[in-house]
């Protein structure tokens, strides 16, 4: 058995097989995944309690927020508009970035500067009362501005974290409302096939060339929390993290 905070609510395993399709991807890192036993695997044991900046997974508790604080009224107001500042990847504008959007495409495309307008809008007493109450990762939000902090902060999270905190998200028994839960839930869908539904966030802590895919995915045979992160070496690692857990999935026979 694993040690960790996570541990006491929920026992946690070394599941081996879960390296096989980290491996398979040529990647490096960690994957947590919830066994149909109710154990959570881990395929490190090491690397699922060590913690990392959230990057931008952390827009699923900065969504929260930001609907618990009304800095939005809800996923589709208000609009946050664009400063005309281009913004881009490896010297290419990203189109999805650069327009007038709501939380609802921010958060899908990713778009970091609408969740800084938000995270200055909820500012720093708000913003530490609420990751306090959502016991999300070491909850230091210092080390740096406020727009800025799980980009390059003091804010670390864990893999095992970001499955506790997803474990109560997914049964909406977060220290917020059901209405603000029940809307991240639906933003959090990525796809949906006659097979499953796919719910989660990236994110890429690029100062540590670090990558995130965290969430659950339910089928037939029921939901199934899962935490990835891998080292971050080139474009094919972000391109992996999705296939990763999708893979996991299939070889634990849940999809």
């Amino acid at each position: 058995m694993v040690s960790g905070v996570f541990a006491a609510a929920k026992p946690v395993t070394l599941a081996p097989r879960l390296s096989r399709p980290i491996a398979a991807a040529g990647q490096i890192g960690v994957l947590v995944f919830e066994l149909e036993s109710g154990e959570i695997g881990v395929s490190d044991a090491a690397r699922a309690e060590q913690g990392f900046l959230p990057a931008s997974t952390f827009k699923i508790p900065n969504t929260l927020i930001a609907l618990e604080t009304g800095v939005a009224d809800s996923l589709d107001a208000p609009v946050f508009h664009w400063d005309g500042k281009e913004r881009g990847f490896s010297g290419k504008p990203v189109a999805a970035w650069n327009r007038d959007q709501a939380l609802r495409d921010a958060f899908r495309n990713s778009a970091v500067w609408v969740y800084q307008d938000v995270a200055r809008h909820i500012g720093p007493e708000r913003m530490q009362q609420f990751v306090d109450r959502l016991q999300y990762g070491n909850r230091d939000i210092a080390g740096a501005a406020i727009d800025r902090f799980w980009l390059a902060g003091n804010l670390r999270i864990s893999a095992l974290e970001q499955i506790r905190f997803l474990d109560a998200l997914r049964a909406k028994r977060l220290a917020v409302s059901e209405r603000a839960q029940t809307l991240v839930h639906e933003v959090m869908e990525i796809e949906r096939t006659a097979k499953y539904v796919l719910c989660g966030k990236t994110g890429w802590a690029d100062q540590i060339e670090l990558g995130w895919f965290v969430g659950w995915i339910e089928s037939v045979k029921g939901s199934r929390l899962f935490a990835l992160n891998i080292d971050m070496t080139n474009a094919a690692s972000a391109k992996s993290r999705v296939e990763i857990v999708k893979a996991a999935a299939r070889d634990l026979n849940h999809i």
